[in-house]
């Protein structure tokens, strides 16, 4: 049997929040906030990484109520990580608000 091995480290988790969640949708089990949630490496400037998703959020004419970094995820898989590619790109599909 061959076994895999997974890459991880300790991803720094980025919480966007977008807009406020529709009331009905809170009613059945919905979040009360809808957004982003970036894990990204620890050795991304996080300071400069928030200027980016702001510029980004602007750009494509989405909502923003507020940005925080909420610390650690041990053990995160490397190539789950986000790239400034991949949050400009899903921040443009509008995939989340």
């Amino acid at each position: 049997m061959k076994t895999k091995k997974i890459e991880v480290c300790d991803a720094v988790s980025i919480d966007v929040i977008c807009k406020v969640n529709d009331i009905d949708d809170i009613k059945i089990g919905g979040p009360h906030t809808l957004g982003y949630d970036f894990m990204v490496s620890p050795d991304v400037d996080t300071i400069e990484l928030i200027s980016f998703i702001k510029k980004c959020l602007k750009l494509y004419k989405r909502p923003l109520i507020n940005i925080n970094t909420n610390g650690c995820i041990k053990d995160f898989p490397v190539k789950c990580l986000w790239t400034k590619k991949n949050i400009e790109d899903c921040i443009k599909g509008n995939h989340v608000c």
